[in-house]
């Protein structure tokens, strides 16, 4: 059998503890020098020696002592009686240590492995639960479960409480205790060999999954020299159907737009990349369900996780920084065609605590689920007269989008939550305390003028777009007070302008997964208000391109932290930092920011950007692997998930589909595959709230609406990321109104697998008919609309014309 050193090396401290005192010093003088040699080319945290082990259930003679002898057999097992339950068991450590997890070999198959298990430790003659190491529907034999920073774990007794398993017992070879530090949990091997984590994955990196028509295509190759041929051929074989150069590592086939079912594969050297689709929309094709389908598993109080979980509100985990509405409505802004064609999942529930939610009226049952996530979210904040100034900020988008939603909601939800919006907006104290609160106060109107850490809890400029949608809704209802919100955008896009330093990564990536809220909502304002903006406010952005453009000259056109060697924030603790949403979310402030430079080449070198980042998460990255441990079975296309999940958390997430789990680490940078599975892997909302906002970005950057009349009629043509069925003509609707006519238009798929969308509807100009009757009738010029409010695309006919594109904002 072989071992992992640092297995081994424990079992020898194990049995070097246990043996009698003069063997204890002779060995230890032996020992000191072997286990310096042994981890001399693989330095790792050491686990803690146990002292003492004790159960309340024990079968024959497999008692508890044999989880901490340092052999992980069969044999060397403790074994319950069958069919007690629960059942614990006890560790004891020498003296009291701050611990980071542990590592569990247990059960002798998946069928027989701990099923549900609670860890709990002593602190003040008590046992207390560690939230993060609650651990449910396992099937994993060896198992890491790792301590979150929430809660120290200072203790000398562990307890492992488990609540069920598969067949009726509880079976546990061994049980590793490791300390906190800088070295942190390792991640868990098998017991019969050491890991070897990227051998299966080819040297040619790129999207596992596949690329859209049209867009950029590039992979990067780390070990071949420039000037290597690259070639794509066929998986099954066959001719070239292209070729190129790799130059720097990289290989660009942007110009290889094959429309076919067939998968590809690259060729360069003796490597082969693994095989990949290219299609009209791949990556939304193959992520939009997805996104909504973890939306709906990891919401608190209901979905597949109902007990309560600590520092959680609409969903777990999210904390008071979630920003899940700040990215919902975006989705359903950008594209509501593609989100109302989905199944239909999600049923009301009414409140088993009303102290929980309820104060919102349920949603129609044939609302889509997207429009009941922002009804949930919505109801949670005002239900609990949440006070914090993020989620307060959420409900601006609710309010702001309620044109567009009153079609699913009772008119009661709009007043409901205009009424708590307006009260609690400016209030500076919050109604409790909230986990990872770095706020000073919680007026939304003040300036804020402090830089948040790497958590994410604090952007710069996260108020500009919530005051700017206030403002909206403000003059929308007539209010008198509608400019103190704009004045609020204002003032803080200005002290933004003259005080925030993008040189500096504190500002831009050293936010975590929070970052494109900064970029976007400054986007928003120039964007919406460009005679209104403050000074210097496009200059800033144009640095801000700049900074991004200038740390993206690398081998993964990626952008790094800083110019110098950090690629990814690091910190002194294990946790820092696990940052797939931060790669994922960068897409969104890109493509705001694109259409605002005035540089052509630095627009087409944010479109390499947009998707090299989306890439990243799906295996253009040094590990190979795509940032979702599940992601093989969830995403069609992708061979290689993320290393591990992490059982537990406060989140309870592991069991969520399409969870984003990991991403790599400082160790992997700039190609360093052979360092595995680093650092922290774990699921947070926040992560997949970021890769969401950048979809509803990408569906408004490639959505297109054209208008033009044909004798007695018009005829919308629709381009928006909808064709996902590339065998069967799908359908959408456009808004098309004259005056006060207003008719909603559907528009079908000029063929399968096409581009485009069309429709035609009967036009006369005069006095304007009604409403919905299927013509129409008006003076003056004629909208066509697909999507609402500031990520709407429009089109406008004047009559003396025979066609018109776009409107430009």
């Amino acid at each position: 059998m072989n071992y992992d050193p640092t297995v081994l090396e424990v079992t020898l401290k194990r049995r070097l503890h246990r043996s009698y005192p003069y063997i204890r010093r002779a060995w230890s003088v032996f020992l000191c020098g072997f286990c310096a040699t042994l981890h001399a080319q693989l330095p790792r945290a050491m686990p803690l020696p146990a002292v003492g082990a004790s159960s309340n259930s024990t079968a024959g003679d497999q008692g508890p002592a044999r989880v901490i002898d340092g052999v992980i057999t069969e044999e060397s097992s403790w074994i319950s009686v069958s069919g007690v339950s629960p059942v614990w068991l006890d560790v004891q450590l020498e003296g009291v240590h701050t611990l980071a997890g542990l590592h569990l070999y247990n059960g002798f198959d998946p069928a027989t492995t701990i099923k549900d298990l609670v860890v709990q430790f002593r602190y003040d003659g008590r046992w207390v639960e560690i939230p993060s190491a609650r651990v449910s529907g396992n099937r994993q034999v060896a198992l890491g479960v790792a301590f979150d920073d929430t809660m120290a774990v200072t203790t000398d007794r562990l307890r492992l409480l488990v609540t069920a398993t598969h067949d009726g017992q509880a079976r546990i070879k061994e049980v590793f205790l490791w300390p906190a530090g800088t070295g942190g949990m390792p991640p868990i091997v098998s017991a019969d060999k050491v890991a070897t984590p990227d051998t299966a994955i080819p040297r040619i990196y790129l999207n596992q999954s596949g690329f859209n028509l049209g867009e950029p295509k590039r992979f990067t190759a780390p070990t071949l020299p420039d000037k290597t041929r690259f070639e794509i051929e066929s998986a099954r074989g066959g001719p070239v159907l292209f070729s190129g150069e790799v130059r720097g590592n990289i290989g660009d086939f942007s110009a290889f737009d094959p429309v076919s079912e067939d998968e590809f594969v690259v060729v360069a050297g003796s490597e082969r990349s693994v095989p990949f689709r290219i299609g009209m929309w791949w990556l939304e094709r193959v992520t939009y369900q997805r996104a909504i389908d973890f939306m709906v598993d990891s919401r608190h109080y209901v979905g597949n996780w109902r007990a309560a979980c600590r520092g959680s509100f609409a969903w777990r985990d999210d904390h008071h920084f979630g920003w899940e509405l700040h990215t919902l409505v975006p989705q359903y802004l950008s594209n509501p065609s593609a989100y109302a064609r989905m199944p239909r999942q999600v049923r009301y529930e009414a409140p088993t605590e009303k102290s929980l939610w309820g104060a919102l009226e349920p949603y129609r049952d044939d609302a889509p689920d997207l429009v009941k996530m922002i009804h949930w979210g919505a109801d949670v904040i005002v239900t609990q007269r949440l006070g914090h100034e993020h989620l307060k900020a959420q409900l601006a988008y609710f309010l702001y989008a309620w044109p567009w939603l009153r079609e699913f909601l009772p008119e009661q939800n709009y007043e409901a939550v205009r009424e708590y919006t307006f009260i609690a907006w400016s209030q500076p104290k919050a109604d409790r305390q909230y986990p990872y609160d770095e706020s000073p106060e919680h007026d939304l109107l003040a300036l804020k003028t402090k830089v948040g850490t790497t958590k994410g809890a604090y952007p710069p400029g996260f108020s500009v777009q919530p005051n700017l949608l206030l403002f909206e809704v403000a003059r929308r209802e007539h209010r008198a007070d509608a400019e103190l919100y704009f004045e609020a955008a204002h003032r803080q896009a200005a002290w933004m302008i003259a005080n925030v330093d993008w040189d500096d990564p504190q500002s831009t990536k050293g936010q975590r997964m929070s970052e494109f809220l900064t970029a976007t909502g400054l986007a928003h304002f120039l964007r919406e208000y460009p005679d209104r903006a403050p000074a210097g406010l496009r200059e800033k952005l144009e640095s801000w391109a700049s900074v991004v453009i200038r740390r993206s000259e690398n081998l993964w056109d990626f952008r790094k932290l800083t110019d110098g060697p950090e690629w990814v924030p690091t910190g002194p603790q294990r946790t820092m930092w696990n940052e797939p949403g931060n790669v994922l979310g960068l897409p969104a402030a890109l493509l705001a920011v694109q259409p605002l430079l005035g540089d052509v080449a630095k627009r087409a070198r944010i479109d390499e950007l947009v998707y090299a980042h989306f890439d990243n998460g799906f295996g253009r990255n040094p590990t190979g692997r795509h940032f979702s441990y599940d992601a093989p079975r969830e995403l069609e296309g992708v061979e290689h998930g993320w290393y591990s999940f992490h059982h537990g958390g406060i989140g309870q997430l592991s069991e969520v589909r399409f969870v984003v789990d990991g991403s790599p680490k400082r160790q992997h940078y700039p190609y360093h595959p052979e360092q595995g599975n680093v650092g922290w892997t774990e699921g947070w909302v926040q992560f997949n709230a970021a890769f969401n906002h950048s979809l509803a970005w990408l569906a408004y950057a490639n959505t297109r609406v054209t208008l033009r009349r044909e004798g007695d009629h018009l005829i919308a043509q629709l381009v928006a990321p909808l064709n996902f069925d590339y065998q069967r003509v799908e359908s959408a609707r456009v808004r098309v109104a004259a005056g006060d006519d207003v008719e909603w238009l559907n528009v079908d798929e000029d063929g399968a697998n096409a581009r485009t969308f069309s429709g035609r509807i009967p036009w006369h100009r005069g006095t304007p008919s009604r409403a919905g009757d299927g013509k129409l009738q008006g003076e003056g010029s004629v909208e066509a609309q697909y999507g609402f409010g500031y990520l709407a695309r429009r089109a406008v006919l004047i009559p003396e014309r025979t066609s018109a594109t776009e409107r430009k904002r």
